[in-house]
């Protein structure tokens, strides 16, 4: 899989695009109705308190400490638009399980006056990690407006349009992704992956190869990537060598387990296939 060397910036690659995070307990209240019925709004640009998000980060020890003393500012001065900003802030880097009360903070700035950029950014974050790519794209997308080269807000919106299934969509995002950044390997993988959703089976395979030129490996499913293209194509022995492969490095991969349970069915391999049931049994009971 990649390292973190040739991932610097960890960022998210495309490997299940039919994966969704589970939501978390919690109801969102965005305007005192539900989230379906909001309608997001246009705001004027405002430096507030919270900052840049990428010099800007608290530990979860920090972040913790941070929301206590905000809520006992908030106690006494409840219409201060700046400090529920900041609260929005300490609840996204205490982690997902505050992330519900992190977008009710956000929304709850807005409605008294935050206009921030930096919130776009946040919000978009948390709605990501909750399942909710619509409203994570929507965010997202502003924030971009205001810093058009951050690379990796670029990369999210580019995941969230193939999580969204607008894989053309998806497909040119990254097309000038890798024009404009054409040494970066997650970028190369992605890209891939969007090919192959798309049925550009041939440029798939030449992003993955790509990837591995730049990176010296693909990230953990990636062999299982190129496998599936193959079986797209119709190359079945090629599949399940691919398969094979993925495996080899990582003997609990569950999709290639399953595709390749699925071929040796298909040809008759009876043995092999009750053999990887059998696998197949023991991953899912251990997870």
């Amino acid at each position: 899989m990649f390292s973190s060397k040739q991932n610097p910036k960890n960022l998210p690659t495309l490997n299940n695009l039919n994966e969704r995070p589970k939501l978390l307990d919690g109801a969102i209240i965005l305007g005192g109705v539900l989230m379906a019925a909001f309608t997001l709004q246009s705001y004027r640009s405002f430096h507030s308190p919270a900052g840049i998000p990428k010099f800007n980060k608290l530990s979860a020890r920090e972040a913790e400490s941070t929301a206590g003393s905000i809520r006992s500012y908030l106690e006494k001065h409840p219409e201060d638009f700046n400090a529920w900003a900041r609260l929005a802030v300490a609840f996204y880097y205490q982690g997902p399980s505050h992330y519900s009360e992190g977008l009710n903070a956000v929304e709850k700035a807005r409605s008294l006056g935050a206009t921030s950029e930096t919130l776009f950014y946040y919000a978009g974050r948390m709605y990501e990690s909750l399942g909710l790519p619509e409203y994570a794209y929507q965010e997202l997308s502003k924030y971009s407006r205001h810093y058009p080269d951050d690379f990796e807000t670029r990369v999210r919106l580019a995941n969230l349009l193939s999580k969204q299934g607008k894989t053309e969509d998806a497909y040119k995002e990254y097309k000038a992704l890798t024009d404009h950044w054409p040494k970066d390997a997650t970028l190369w993988f992605n890209f891939g992956v969007v090919c192959k959703e798309k049925g550009d089976w041939d440029g798939a395979l030449a992003c993955f190869t790509k990837a591995k030129e730049l990176s010296k490996d693909l990230p953990e499913g990636g062999i299982f990537q190129q496998g599936e293209v193959m079986r797209l194509k119709g190359s079945m022995d090629e599949a399940m060598v691919f398969y094979q492969q993925e495996l080899a490095r990582n003997p609990r991969h569950l999709p290639s387990l399953l595709a390749l349970e699925s071929l040796q069915r298909k040809k008759s391999l009876w043995k092999e296939a009750a053999e990887t049931r059998k696998k197949i049994a023991e991953v899912k009971a251990a997870s």
